[in-house]
C-alpha cells in the first residue's frame, strides 16, 4: 500500500491505493512530524465527534436516571411511609 500526497482545491490530501482503488487517508501526524490532534480525535470529521458527543450523553443520563431511582428505592425502605406503600402497593416491613 502506498500513500500519495495531492492537492484538490489548495488543500493537501493523502489517499491511499490499493487493489486499483483508492481511500482518503487522514494521517495522525503531520508532515513535519507533530501530532494532528483533529484526525486524532475526531477521525478526521466533526460528525464522528458529535456522534460520539451524543452517545456519550445518552449513556450518562441513562446511568444518573438509573442512580435517581435506586436512590429513591432506598429512601423508601428507610423511610416506610404511606407514599412508598402507595407507590409499591404493599407496606414494607423492615427491621431496624
Amino acid at each position: 500500500m502506498k500513500i500519495h500526497k495531492i492537492q484538490i482545491d489548495n488543500k493537501d490530501v493523502f489517499i491511499s491505493q490499493r487493489d486499483d482503488s483508492f481511500k482518503v487517508v487522514k494521517p495522525m501526524r503531520n508532515e513535519d512530524g507533530s501530532v494532528n490532534w483533529f484526525n486524532l480525535l475526531t477521525g478526521g470529521s466533526w460528525w464522528n465527534i458529535i456522534i460520539v458527543a451524543i452517545v456519550v450523553v445518552l449513556i450518562l443520563g441513562l446511568l444518573y436516571e438509573y442512580s435517581l431511582n435506586i436512590n429513591l428505592l432506598l429512601e423508601c425502605l428507610r423511610t416506610n411511609s404511606i407514599a412508598c406503600q402507595e407507590a409499591f402497593g404493599y407496606a414494607i416491613n423492615i427491621v431496624p
